[in-house]
């Protein structure tokens, strides 16, 4: 039978409630004296696994990372009687952020019995009676047994959560987005091809294909980043990878380096004409592989719902992770949105909100995610952006929509400015962090006057709920 959560919550509250003040100030002290052994113990069994490397390639998160085990440590193992309520949620807060960062389980709880082994260890080297010795191990069993079981139902129940909506954004934009993208897609690869044949006939630049990468261009970020999120896993991501990766790593240079030779590129343009018509070909394939309709995109604005943030987070981060390229995210939000409802009604306040997206939704690449967060709120996710990159597309939009005159039903016209936050991805395996961060730079941009952009301090820092 599964354990429930109350089962976990009771497990947990008993080992609190039936343990002596001796016994508890003893394990207390032992922890504190002990911790950094037991930090280290932790995190040494996580470097080694290549599953876990990644989540410590970054030295600030990883002593963020360390401070917070120590001090889960020194909750848990409190030398004065603990909250039981609190200890829970605490509990159950670890596991939902394992969960979003994708931070294997079985290696949390390998490392947990690691630190679990060394403190029983040392009670073993302390001169203690027996009935003191066997207190205090049933103790410090108990209360790591039952915290594990607490963070791992809560990482398995935040998981199947996040599995339902995966499933379900992949279907609806496998109705709504790829159809509507589609033949978009296929001119935009066109047109990189077209650029690549001027750059040898017309400009006579070799040296050009350099910069030319199929992976990096509009097309290449669109499968990246749409296509890899709603085919994860399956072969035809696989393959549309492989065959962008020839172009970029053999056709392309071969095209070069005949040129450069003063050789016949006859043959190396055949090849490459073949290799785009590949992939034209396998994007057929694709659009026909899947339609089912679900209607959850935001009924007002178009924009994504929220509900499939996590999901699209989630990947976002672990391309940025595997791939080095740069994350951006940005929050925007209506300046003063009540005073356009408040004089013109909450009509008005609609037309307002559809201009903006529809502004956002323009003056996008295809391989950005826009959101409606709530209210007048939005949020895009900018893949492949860097610091620069983010601060000029964040510019960009204030100007247009402070430039854009927005009509009304009444035939009457108004226009708004809009507060904008920006946030560069650190390598925090958690994106909670990430939007943080560009919440609170967007809560500096409306405290300094509004109508701005303000990019959140590479010092500015979210404590890090994990082990």
């Amino acid at each position: 039978m599964t354990p429930s959560a109350h089962d976990g919550d009771a497990e947990l509250k008993n080992v609190f409630a039936d343990v002596s003040d001796v016994t508890r100030q003893r394990a207390h002290a032992l922890v504190h004296r002990l911790s950094p052994l037991l930090v280290s113990t932790f995190y040494d069994h996580f470097s080694v696994h290549p599953e876990g490397q990644r989540f410590l390639a970054d030295a600030e998160t990883t002593n963020r990372l360390r401070g917070t085990l120590a001090r889960w440590l020194a909750e848990l193992f409190s030398a004065l009687p603990q909250n039981p309520t609190r200890l829970v949620e605490a509990q159950r807060h670890i596991g939902r952020f394992h969960a979003r960062a994708a931070i294997p389980l079985h290696l949390v709880s390998e490392g947990i019995s690691l630190i679990q082994r060394k403190l029983i260890q040392h009670l073993g080297e302390e001169e203690l009676s027996h009935e003191q010795f066997t207190d205090a191990v049933i103790y410090v069993a108990n209360a790591l047994s039952a915290a594990q079981g607490l963070i791992s139902l809560s990482y398995w129940r935040h998981r199947e959560r996040a599995n339902s909506t995966d499933t379900a954004y992949r279907l609806f934009a496998l109705n709504q987005d790829l159809s509507r993208e589609g033949e978009a897609q296929k001119a935009t690869l066109m047109a990189w091809s077209y650029n690549v044949l001027r750059s040898i006939y017309v400009a006579k630049t070799p040296e050009d294909l350099a910069t030319m990468r199929l992976s990096r261009s509009e097309f290449g970020l669109w499968v990246t980043y749409k296509v890899g999120l709603l085919f994860e896993g399956t072969d035809i991501v696989a393959h549309l990878t492989n065959l962008i990766a020839r172009v970029d790593d053999q056709l392309l240079p071969t095209i070069s380096n005949d040129m450069q030779a003063g050789r016949d590129i006859s043959a190396a343009l055949s090849a490459l004409h073949a290799g785009v018509t590949e992939i034209l070909n396998s994007l057929e394939v694709m659009f026909r592989s899947g339609r089912s309709s679900n209607d959850v995109e935001d009924p007002l604005t178009r924009a994504l719902n929220r509900r499939f943030l996590p999901s699209i987070m989630a990947y976002e981060l672990r391309v940025a992770s595997q791939t080095g390229r740069p994350l951006s995210v940005l929050f925007l939000d209506v300046d003063h949105f009540k005073r356009v409802n408040d004089a013109h009604g909450h009509a008005a306040g609609d037309s307002v909100l559809r201009a903006v997206a529809q502004v956002l939704e323009e003056s996008s690449r295809l391989s950005d995610m826009i959101f409606r967060y709530g209210g007048e709120e939005f949020l895009l996710i900018l893949g492949d952006t860097d610091q620069n990159q983010m601060v000029q597309t964040a510019e960009r939009l204030r100007q247009q929509i402070e430039e854009m005159p927005i009509t009304l039903l009444d035939g009457s016209t108004t226009q708004v400015t809009v507060s904008i936050g920006g946030a560069l991805y650190s390598g925090h395996p958690d994106y909670e962090h990430l939007l943080k961060a560009a919440d609170a730079a967007l809560y500096q941009a409306k405290k300094n006057g509004r109508n701005r952009v303000e990019v959140a301090g590479v010092n500015r820092e979210a404590s890090v709920p994990a082990l």
